[in-house]
């Protein structure tokens, strides 16, 4: 066979075939086949047809779905504040009491002087040669002894009542009920310093205080010795003992 008419046919060969693959991707419905490579060092090839004599139809768009925004939470409305609790009314406080004065402390009477009287001279002395004796209320000073010197006898009498105060106690049941007082006591006395008998002349009022002037008495027994300028035997005397809380 010539040449020429060898062309021919592989025109026309290649010719059906080409409308014969038109029509069979028509039938697919314009369908893109794509392929690969079969196996490393083939290249592959991709073809894509559309209808005989028109120009390939644009992509249709794919159309996304929108997503719909998400609704923004409605702010929810601030809750009020409550209302701060009114404080409680304080009790209103109650009055003090008034403080009671101090009662003033009664101020420390000056001790009266001892009194001295002489006492009666022992019997088978005839009343004329005895003193004559005077009564005095406690608290004054006694007249003078006949025949003593008298600031002889206010040395005497001062002399013992310091030896009674150093004997003299208070009594501790009395200072706990805070009881005061001021004890008369009458004694006799020899020129030894013996006390022949005693007697509560002016009570304190407090039973307490009077016993322990009683019990002083016998603790400072004998009592100083009476002086030489004294002459009697006996000598009787009114003495105050002070009871005083400091």
């Amino acid at each position: 066979m010539p040449l020429r008419s060898l062309s021919w046919v592989l025109a026309l060969t290649l010719a059906v075939g080409l409308h014969l693959s038109v029509f069979w991707w028509l039938a697919r419905g314009d369908d893109v086949v794509t392929e690969g490579a079969q196996a490393p060092g083939e290249a592959g090839v991709v073809i894509g047809l559309g209808p005989a004599g028109q120009p390939a139809g644009e992509p249709e768009p794919v159309v996304e779905p929108v997503s719909e925004p998400e609704p923004e939470p409605t702010p929810q409305p601030e809750p009020e504040p409550k209302p701060e609790p009114k404080p409680e009314p304080k009790p209103e406080p109650k009055p003090r009491p008034p403080e009671p004065r101090p009662q003033p402390k009664p101020e420390p009477v000056a001790d009266p002087t001892p009194v001295a009287q002489p006492s009666a001279e022992p019997q088978g002395q005839s009343r004329e040669d005895a003193p004559e004796s005077t009564s005095h209320p406690p608290g004054r000073q006694a007249d003078q002894v006949a025949g003593a010197d008298p600031a002889a006898t206010q040395d005497y009498l001062q002399l013992v009542r310091a030896w009674l105060e150093r004997h003299k106690e208070y009594p501790r049941q009395a200072q706990l009920r805070r009881q005061e007082g001021v004890v008369y006591v009458r004694f006799v006395m020899n020129r030894n310093g013996e006390v022949l008998s005693h007697s509560i002349e002016r009570s304190s009022g407090h039973a307490l205080l009077d016993r322990e002037v009683t019990s002083m008495l016998q603790r400072a027994q004998p009592l100083p010795a009476m002086p030489p300028e004294l002459p009697q035997h006996r000598l009787e005397v009114v003495l105050p003992v002070a009871f005083h809380l400091r």
